[in-house]
């Protein structure tokens, strides 16, 4: 006798601890670094200073861009009042018309000198800012890529951060898990393997499209929602997958047969004890188990031994209950 599944159906999953988000810092210019000041394993705070590059060069550059923006300043505080003296002389032909051309040309350039410099001046102040590293968030180092006194490309790797956004929990799971219907959204329960009694609940938010060359799993992140401060990063985890729908039945592989290339059972009648082949969904199969999603009731009994003899509407007996799988 068939009757729907409960814990049966319960899937766990052996993985790790890893941080839902983690950053890869950088310098945005080239140069030496000078300072870390911050070590593998080191929490840090958003705004920190974790590295520094040698910044006498770009210094020596915002000087020259300050200085060139002084100037053009000058330039236009001398040009501003011979440009409103022009203007006014004009109308009672008190001044040349070149010399008024002049005059507004000399204003028009200084005003435009004073934009450039301004905006090399500021550029230069960003890259003085840019060889300052400066966590973005608050989070953990968990990987020293560059060392002191090293000469570093702009953008190459130099620090890896976890942020504080969370805690993921990273699983390999196979195939037939993704086709028996694990879909974006499923819950999870996650427990630590060394002790089973620390869990939290979680979402699985990210399902890897491919499968891994090696291994042929898929990657599953599960986004745990208030994970307890002893699922530290790196611990081995265990999840264990929300029961299936309620209308899921477990059979014995040897249960199964065909019927016009589809997959089908042998039904038995209560009353008349003959057989009807009648055609089932499947939603997973293993080496010692099936799972039925639809096809089957309740209470229903099924040939689980000797399929491939049966003929419709024969009529059988049962030796014992151990002869049906229930």
């Amino acid at each position: 006798m068939v009757h729907l599944g409960t814990d049966g159906n319960a899937e766990f999953l052996t993985g790790q601890i890893a941080p839902h988000r983690i950053v890869t810092l950088s310098f945005r210019l080239p140069g030496k670094i000078v300072e870390r000041t911050v070590e593998t394993g080191d929490p840090v705070h958003a705004g920190q200073l974790l590295a520094r590059l040698d910044d006498t060069e770009v210094r020596q550059t915002l000087r020259a861009a300050t200085a060139d923006a002084q100037a053009a300043r000058a330039s236009l505080a001398q040009a501003t009042p011979l440009q409103k003296r022009a203007t006014a002389l004009l109308p009672d032909r008190a001044i040349s018309r070149n010399d008024y051309d002049e005059a507004v040309l000399r204003y028009r350039t200084a005003q435009q000198a004073v934009q450039s410099t301004a905006a090399r001046e500021q550029i230069a102040r960003e890259e003085l800012d840019h060889t300052r590293l400066e966590a973005n968030a608050d989070g953990v180092i968990t990987e020293r890529l560059a060392e002191v006194g090293e000469v570093v490309a702009a953008g190459q790797p130099i620090l890896r951060m976890a942020e504080a956004a969370g805690l993921d929990a990273q699983f390999d799971v196979s195939g037939d898990l993704l086709r028996s219907g694990l879909t974006v959204g499923a819950t999870m329960t996650v427990c630590l393997d060394a002790n089973r009694h620390v869990c939290t609940d979680g979402t699985l938010y990210e399902l890897a499209p491919d499968a891994d060359p090696l291994t042929r799993t898929y990657r599953a992140k599960v986004l745990l929602q208030t994970p307890p401060t002893t699922m530290t990063l790196g611990s081995v985890a265990v999840g264990r997958l929300a029961a299936s729908a309620a209308s899921d039945i477990h059979l014995p592989p040897s249960a199964l047969t065909a019927q016009d290339g589809k997959t089908a059972v042998w039904v038995i009648a209560p009353d008349t004890m003959t057989v009807t082949l009648r055609p089932v969904e499947v939603s997973r199969y293993s080496a010692s188990d099936v799972t039925v999603v639809s096809g089957l009731k309740a209470g229903e009994r099924v040939v689980t031994a000797g399929v491939q003899a049966l003929y419709p509407n024969q009529k059988i007996s049962l030796l014992d209950d151990a002869d049906v799988r229930p």
